[in-house]
């Protein structure tokens, strides 16, 4: 008997490798139209927590944990459900470890620089902080950013030499000249979103 509802094919992405998976069903979008329930086929092996993925031109995320039924009792195409839903996505940053330097280089993050300056009779202050999100699937539970640690928007290649004081401050001075502004995180907030946090991040 041929299948009267037919799913779509969707990218599933690992890094910047993309695969196709065929015959996912999308259902309705939710009320602000950022996030769908998808139908994963039966049989589907593919791992669908934390995931990127690409569907109508657009980049989403799998949000939670996949809702499995059993198959047997279920008479469509289609045994488990997962919710996706629209990443904002900018760019790429880069995170230099407090103390050691480090670096760590952050793919799909959203990265917003509010700071800015406002005129007023004691003189110009600033007005807003970086506000970034490395979403769970940019991290994959590598390296966490911390308090203290710098981050600048886009990938840097400047590694540091934390061999003296005056090599950091070298490294620094580079830093700067090749990444223009930069800012100190003052605070991280790590929110479950499946099996990996959601990364939320202010600095200054």
């Amino acid at each position: 008997m041929a299948q009267l509802i037919k799913g779509t094919d969707i990218l599933l992405y690992d890094g910047s490798i993309s695969e196709t998976v065929h015959n996912v069903l999308i259902g309705e979008p939710s009320a602000d139209g950022k996030s769908y329930t998808l139908g994963i086929p039966k049989g589907d092996q593919h791992i669908w927590t934390d995931r990127k993925i690409g569907f109508f031109g657009r980049i989403f995320r799998t949000v939670g944990l996949p809702a499995n039924g059993i198959e047997a009792n279920i008479p469509l195409a289609w045994g488990q459900n997962v919710r996706a839903e629209y990443a904002a996505i900018t760019g790429k940053c880069t995170v230099y470890a407090k103390n050691t330097y480090s670096r760590h280089v952050f793919d799909d993050v959203f990265f917003y620089d509010g700071r800015g300056e406002k005129t007023s009779k004691t003189g110009a202050v600033p007005t807003e902080d970086v506000t970034v999100k490395i979403y769970s699937f940019a991290h994959n539970g590598s390296y966490i950013p911390k308090p203290g640690d710098i981050i600048v928007n886009g990938e840097c290649s400047v590694v540091f030499d934390a061999f003296s004081e005056q090599a950091v401050s070298e490294s620094m001075a580079e830093l700067r000249r090749a990444a223009g502004d930069i800012a100190v995180i003052s605070s991280v907030r790590n929110t479950m979103n499946g099996l990996l946090p959601d990364i939320d991040i202010t600095g200054r």
